[in-house]
């Protein structure tokens, strides 16, 4: 899904009730409509490495998506004057 995560809700990869932690490597931005999908059991979701998704649909195709990498450092650059 390419929504936006500012419109998406947090979920557990490993659900709260069965152990997951409230953690960064445990946390994916899902829309309404693949956290339902998850949730019913449809979708299935993995997070080998923190931020990571590996997401199974019911046909059992797969995909992954990565975080973005972090901006290279900004050069110094001294004053104008």
């Amino acid at each position: 899904c390419n929504r936006l995560a500012v419109f998406c809700e947090l979920d557990h990869t490993t659900p709260w009730s069965q152990g997951g932690k409230t953690s960064y490597g445990n946390l994916a931005s899902l829309c309404k409509r693949h956290h339902m999908f998850k949730t019913e059991g449809y979708w299935h979701y993995q997070q080998p490495d923190p931020g990571t998704i590996i997401a199974i649909s019911p046909l059992g195709e797969t995909y992954l998506t990565r975080p973005d990498p972090p901006p290279a450092p900004r050069p110094e650059t001294p004053p104008p004057f």
